[in-house]
């Protein structure tokens, strides 16, 4: 089972992308060669043919500033381990009286996973353990998917979200102990897949250590 993802972006308006264009760098910079375009022709250093001096000043401006990577940093920013692992806990403390007692399972599962994950998330998406999409549902775990779970039922009364059924027949209680647990199998699939190649490594230094020695042993016996 996936996690749910974000919904996709929006596609900006041709008005919106001009206006992104006009405040970029690489219009900046283009307008700046541009006025010195301009410079010489008042100078007296360029006559005939200024327009297209002074335009092709600024496409050179334009296309030789390198492309803005900003959005793409923001979106790729993490924020510090620490402060997730303690909202994660401080999270888990506020609602464990309020949850039934399968949701709070499901909830320490997702817990302890979050919390073998989070502090090596940078390192297990450098190696390739973990790719871009996995890292960012972890994330998205913690900053959306659980707050909007745990938000919802906690706006209703608690024998509300006990007994009365919804549209589908269950009740409030019930279908945040089936969300809990999808997100539960979900994050331990990612993570048993972030730290399979840990494991495997582990076999092979025992099968090394194993190599090592027996061969050792028969050197000493012969």
């Amino acid at each position: 089972m996936n996690l749910p993802v974000a919904p996709p972006p929006t596609t900006p308006t041709l008005g919106q992308r001009l206006r992104l264009y006009l405040y970029s760098n690489r219009n900046i910079a283009g307008c700046a060669l541009g006025l010195v375009g301009l410079g010489l022709l008042f100078a007296g250093v360029i006559a005939t043919g200024w327009p297209l001096i002074v335009l092709g000043l600024y496409g050179v401006g334009a296309l030789a500033w390198p492309r803005d990577r900003l959005g793409e940093r923001v979106a790729e920013a993490e924020l510090p381990v620490e402060a997730l692992i303690e909202h994660l806990d401080r999270l888990v403390g506020e609602v464990a009286k309020r949850v039934p007692a399968e949701a709070l399972a499901s909830l320490r599962n997702i817990q302890q996973t979050l919390g073998e994950l989070l502090p090596r998330l940078h390192q297990l998406r450098g190696s390739g353990a973990l790719s871009a999409s996995a890292a960012f549902a972890v994330q998205e775990s913690l900053r959306r998917y659980l707050p909007d779970m745990l938000g919802g039922y906690l706006k209703l009364p608690p024998v509300f979200a006990r007994t009365q059924p919804l549209k589908d027949g269950r009740t409030a209680a019930q279908t945040l102990s089936q969300q809990l647990d999808l997100l539960d199998q979900s994050l331990q699939r990612i993570s048993r897949e972030a730290f399979a190649g840990d494991a495997e490594s582990l076999l092979l230094s025992e099968r090394f250590l194993k190599e090592k020695f027996d061969a050792a042993a028969a050197f000493e016996l012969a």
